[in-house]
């Protein structure tokens, strides 16, 4: 999906696998943060510090970083794209990561936004995580807010 970085940087198949993973959970990441029509500083914060670990592995700048996740956001017409690699690419463990990351995303500004829980579940749904599962996150992402 993230072919302009394949190209321009030459890695290990597992270092590029694993920028794929990192850049496809910021792109989700940054629609938990925009869902509510405002982008808090908090959650930017919190997304600036995964775009930091991946300017890092692909030698960019994170404000370059920061435009393509926004860019794939904009031309992104669903999740579906998003969902079939995460489903062909991680295991569940990763999965279970990326949710903790959106809600981390979701939680960042001190308040849940009824439409970024929807889609964090409906997101958890689609990558086949249970409902306990994707729960015991919230509880623990919502903790470690407080």
């Amino acid at each position: 999906m993230f072919n302009f970085f394949k190209k321009s940087v030459p890695q290990k198949k597992e270092i590029s696998s694993s920028f794929e993973i990192e850049l496809t959970a910021s792109v989700l990441a940054y629609e938990i943060a925009r869902i509510d029509g405002n982008i808090s500083k908090d959650e930017l914060k919190v997304l600036m510090e995964e775009i930091k670990k991946i300017a890092l592995k692909v030698n960019k700048k994170e404000s370059e970083i920061l435009k393509i996740i926004e860019t794939y956001s904009s031309d992104s017409v669903s999740f579906y794209e998003f969902v079939e690699d995460i489903n062909n690419n991680y295991n569940k463990s990763e999965k279970l990561a990326l949710l903790e990351f959106m809600w981390m995303i979701a939680f960042a500004d001190g308040k849940l936004d009824i439409d970024e829980e929807k889609l964090i579940r409906r997101l958890a749904n689609m990558i086949n995580i249970k409902d306990i599962d994707v729960l015991k996150l919230k509880n623990i992402s919502k903790t470690n807010i407080q």
